[in-house]
């Protein structure tokens, strides 16, 4: 190995007046960049490699800051190379929003910093994926460049804990011990309500309807009205009431809209009509008429009547 890496083969010096080929990568915690030629049977060369851990401040970068500033990195640390280079210099990268950064006219403050550096260069920055970019995101995933626990510095404010045990309240998720579980009470109204036993008489002889409900896939078993595999809730709409407000008002999943309170319900339950129903007590949620934008178009100012010209 030490051989070959001291063969003119592999150890080149850099030509100004041949093309330069700049490859840059970024990961979580590193920038990478090579600078290669092709000789003279057109053979790629890699010349020199550069690689720089970032900062904690850094680390916290979105990925097109990251991507971006290994760009800036690779222009500055070998300027010299670069600024007297007769032909253009291809930049690849493997994120495809960076190649309109000389064109871009919405720029941070700090991406308006690091392109400044960028205009006394010739240069193009080009699209390669992934797959593509071998070589150089292979640096990028050195063993030595990611943190080994999560203790490191770097990983401080890559995770953060929101809904910690101090700003949340477990036992207001939890069922209170004296509210009777609500699937009893479905199941108790669906045997012994009115209407529930004339519907299951229904589909025991084998209509296709009842009185406007249709009794499409409604089957009988043990004594209980199923609709499918979903629990027939009897017309009582108080108990509906009693399961929308169960899904809807959870704290956990913040008052959902009425399809996805549908769907939640439409796990376990069925009853003719719950789309209306549904929709009708979300409408009249006061906190979700408080929280949400209203979509409804404002009524004029109110003018006066005109006067009458006769008696």
């Amino acid at each position: 190995m030490k051989k070959r890496m001291t063969e003119a083969s592999i150890l080149r010096h850099f030509d100004q007046n041949r093309e330069a080929i700049l490859e840059t990568d970024s990961f979580d915690y590193v920038n990478d960049d090579i600078l290669s030629q092709y000789d003279d049977e057109g053979t790629l060369h890699s010349m020199v490699y550069y690689s720089k851990n970032l900062s904690l401040a850094e680390c916290n970068y979105e990925i097109y800051d990251k991507k971006l500033l290994a760009i800036i990195r690779a222009f500055e640390h070998w300027r010299p190379e670069l600024k007297l280079t007769e032909l253009p210099i291809k930049m690849f990268t493997d994120h495809q929003a960076l190649t309109p950064l000389m064109k871009d006219k919405e720029l941070s403050r700090r991406q308006m910093r690091w392109v400044q550096k960028l205009v006394d260069f010739n240069f193009k920055i080009m699209y390669r994926s992934g797959k593509q970019n071998i070589k150089v995101d292979a640096l990028t995933r050195r063993a030595d460049s990611v943190p080994r626990s999560l203790e490191d510095e770097r990983c401080r404010y890559q995770r953060t804990t929101i809904l910690t045990p101090n700003r949340m309240k477990i036992a207001d998720l939890e069922e209170k011990e004296n509210d009777e579980p609500i699937y009893r009470l479905v199941l108790e109204a669906n045997r012994i309500n009115e209407d529930c036993i004339l519907l299951r008489e229904a589909v025991l002889k084998g209509e296709a309807q009842y009185e406007g409900t249709k009794l499409r896939d409604c089957r009988v078993q043990n004594g209980i009205l199923y609709r499918g595999d979903l629990l027939w809730v009897s017309f009582d709409e108080h108990l509906q009431m009693m399961l929308i407000r169960k899904v809807h008002d959870q704290p956990s999943i913040d008052h959902p809209e009425i399809l996805r309170t549908m769907k939640v319900i439409r796990r376990y339950y069925y009853w003719s009509s719950m789309r209306k129903t549904i929709g009708r007590y979300i409408r009249n949620c006061y906190i979700c008429q408080r929280s949400k934008a209203s979509r409804n178009k404002f009524n004029e100012l109110l003018h006066p009547l005109p006067i009458p010209e006769q008696r």
